[in-house]
């Protein structure tokens, strides 16, 4: 990326730390600004050509996250309502933010946001930074500096039943007014991208999956007969905001007896009963990266014969399944892997999802589970048995790094065999 379009300090003007108090939008967390830049520099090298639109959330906050993939180009967690362009072919403007119209009045109710100017084109990181409501003629002067008149579609596809994304709405409203151009489809480079993790992800990654270790081991320790599933929910969550997660990775399931065979259960008001087991599918959020960790766990702290030989063939899939993960393999390749061994056990109708997913921004992160596993993804495996009639369902599922000649388990501290568990629960 050309130097000269890096915002420079200046004697009077430096960059505003995150968290400013001048409400100064700029990249949150541990990840420096220029990660954010080199993202955006590869994404217009394999774009080559063509004009792009990434679209922030319209709300951030009271529970909704950011566009995930505006976050992964900018770092900007808490700015609603902005857009970035991307236009690789323009002579002077290559990547332009758009940030929403200031509202003075609006200050006193939302926090401070100040007019535009360098101290805001150090904070973010980008050299042209501009309102949205100067978006459709920026837009449009982009298009008509591309040798194609070419406008890339970066969003995802959805079904025909859903809504149209923004994005692609746009690009379709400014196509239809500008002669001879055209919408390129690029909705995999993202994707593509974001499942491949550089260091500063995978730090961040790491220390989310060891907080949620540790909430496991608290969980384990304290889960008790006539507890209710909420309570254990709850020593989950406030070890997770004591050591600095702000908030859970997705809805936690923590679910005993019958709801242990309820895949997506989420009341967690259940109180637990002797001798039954819990199910807890739950992992902290940190730094916008979550973590996605399952154990089954006895509440009176003991397996009984039947459970444990149910538990046994789920963790020996488990096992042959981490075995073969390096990179190359297919997600295909696993799935057989892992089912061959419960369906050997004679649990065949009892195992009925796939084996795991992509983590990153999200607990089912972006990713082409159709193309070969590659180093520096991370993915979920987790297999597992559901038997109604019994009130036994038993999960096991943990974090794997691919690296260059094999794998690793980055949740590997979180007791899993069944005398692991057994022994930390009788501490």
């Amino acid at each position: 990326m050309d130097q000269a379009k890096i915002p420079q300090e200046t004697p009077n003007i430096k960059r505003p730390l995150p968290h400013n108090v001048e409400g100064i939008p700029t990249p949150t967390g541990s990840i420096p600004p220029e990660v954010y830049r080199a993202r955006r520099h590869t994404l217009m090298e394999q774009m080559g050509s063509g004009v792009a639109l990434i679209f922030g959330a319209d709300h951030v906050g009271d529970g909704q996250r950011q566009d995930l993939d505006f976050y992964y180009l900018t770092g900007l967690e808490f700015e609603s309502g902005a857009a970035l362009m991307l236009a690789p072919e323009h002579p002077q403007f290559k990547e332009v933010l758009f940030l929403r119209p200031l509202d003075v009045e609006d200050n006193r109710w939302h926090g401070n946001r100040p007019i535009l100017g360098r101290a805001i084109e150090l904070g973010t990181g980008i050299a042209k930074v501009m309102r949205t409501t100067l978006l459709p003629r920026m837009l449009t002067d982009a298009i008509l500096n591309t040798q194609n008149r070419e406008l890339v579609y970066l969003g995802s596809m959805v079904g025909y039943t859903s809504p149209i994304p923004k994005q692609l709405k746009v690009l379709r409203e400014a196509s239809t007014r500008i002669l001879n151009s055209q919408i390129r489809d690029g909705h995999e480079l993202l994707p593509r991208m974001r499942s491949v993790h550089d260091q500063y992800e995978i730090k961040v990654m790491r220390r989310a999956v060891d907080i949620t270790v540790e909430g496991f081991k608290f969980a384990m320790q304290s889960v008790r007969p006539d507890m209710n599933e909420s309570e254990l929910q709850y020593v989950f969550e406030s070890h997770f905001r004591r050591e600095g997660s702000h908030c859970n990775a997705y809805r936690p399931i923590v679910g005993s007896g019958l709801n242990t065979c309820v895949l997506h259960y989420g009341q967690n008001r259940k109180v637990m009963r002797d001798g039954e087991l819990v199910l807890c599918d739950v992992g902290c959020e940190y730094e916008m990266y979550a973590s996605d960790i399952t154990r089954t766990f006895p509440v009176n702290g003991k397996f009984t014969a039947r459970q444990a030989e149910v538990y046994q063939v789920v963790l020996d899939a488990w096992k042959a399944a981490v075995a073969a993960v390096h990179p190359g393999v297919t997600w295909v390749e696993l799935n057989h892997i892992a089912r061959e061994v419960i369906d050997q056990a004679g649990y065949a109708d009892d195992y009925f999802h796939s084996l795991g997913h992509f983590v990153g921004l999200n607990v089912h992160d972006a990713g082409l589970q159709r193309e070969p596993l590659k180093a520096g993804m991370v993915i979920t495996i987790e297999p597992g048995i559901y038997i109604a009639k019994e009130e036994i369902g038993i999960r096991i599922e943990d974090d794997i790094l691919v690296t260059e000649d094999g794998c690793e388990v980055i949740s590997a501290a979180c007791p899993r065999e069944i005398h692991e568990i057994e022994a930390i629960m009788a501490r």
